[in-house]
């Protein structure tokens, strides 16, 4: 268990920005039943069943999850994912003979997985961790889409001219697409990212950024009640069992933010919700309901998407 030092602290992750980094959509709903029998849906995380005892407390606008971090970048990607499918079809069927157009199909078809893999990535991870390695994520797909690029063109000229108008109609969409993060993540990000770059001179002087800290980037991100922090722990702790050991600055970033979710998970629900009290809501305890990990339905579900 990672031990946080009160006083100084230097930022020991704030080289995360250039780190590859795993992230989805909430698309699935789990239905929970309280004690009289009621069913209710609610979007989690496909990868997370959510056990919850009756008596936790749920707002009329609860969790807002469809707000995905990286949901601009994730369609942009998708859309560029869907005309080059439709173009490798043609190709495939148009056989070309020449050996780099060959090796080209095999290498559009691999950044093609890549592509689909980087939109996967981007529906499992935090909410907090998306945001802070934004620039790297933006790197990835700037980089899928020059791939595209390259291997699309190496083909044009060995294709039939009816195709390879097509390509040319294809490059051109790629040629155009610019990959950007939306205001509020970018916002979440800066915050965090000063946070890391601080040293505070005293323990309560560290608690106080932390609080302001945390409270805007969650803020940004949507994360407004007991049950989106709920979900967000949830995606961290399935993080850390699936991060690196040779990556200790990735593991030391996640406990760190699960550590401040812990810590002031009650002060973010009283801010979001106007200070009001919130016993069953923002209760430490109810931060601590028992997560169990399906694999078997996360296997499946990743299967069946048709990126």
């Amino acid at each position: 268990m990672l031990r946080f030092a009160a006083y100084p602290r230097t930022p020991f992750f704030f080289s995360l920005l250039l780190m590859p980094c795993t992230v989805s959509e909430l698309n699935s709903t789990f239905k929970m039943s309280s004690n009289c029998g009621t069913v209710v849906e609610i979007p989690i995380p496909s990868y997370c069943k959510v056990k919850v005892p009756s008596n936790f407390c749920f707002g009329s606008h609860e969790c807002h999850h469809h707000h995905q971090v990286h949901r601009s970048i994730c369609l942009e990607l998708h859309r560029l994912i869907d005309r080059v499918l439709h173009v490798i079809l043609d190709i495939e069927s148009a056989r070309p003979n020449c050996k780099l157009a060959i090796q080209a199909l095999c290498s559009l078809n691999f950044t093609l997985a890549k592509a689909k893999s980087v939109i996967k990535d981007c529906s499992r991870c935090s909410k907090l961790y998306l945001a802070i390695t934004s620039g790297k994520i933006l790197s990835r797909c700037q980089k899928l889409g020059n791939a595209f690029d390259l291997y699309l063109t190496q083909i044009q000229d060995t294709v039939p001219l009816p195709l390879a108008d097509k390509i040319s109609a294809t490059l051109h969409d790629l040629r155009g697409t610019k990959f950007s993060m939306e205001s509020a993540e970018d916002e979440a990000r800066k915050v965090l990212l000063s946070l890391f770059k601080k040293n505070f001179p005293d323990e309560a002087f560290m608690e106080k950024e932390e609080l302001e800290a945390i409270q805007i980037a969650t803020s940004k991100l949507e994360i407004k009640s007991a049950f989106c922090l709920l979900v967000e722990k949830a995606a961290i702790k399935k993080q850390l069992d699936e991060v690196n050991e040779t990556n200790p600055k990735e593991k030391e970033l996640l406990e760190y933010l699960l550590h401040l979710l812990i810590k002031y998970g009650k002060s973010i629900c009283q801010l979001q919700n106007g200070g009001h009290s919130l016993k069953h809501e923002c209760d430490d305890q109810s931060f601590e309901h028992e997560l169990v990990v399906d694999e078997a339905i996360c296997e499946h579900q990743v299967n069946d998407e048709d990126l």
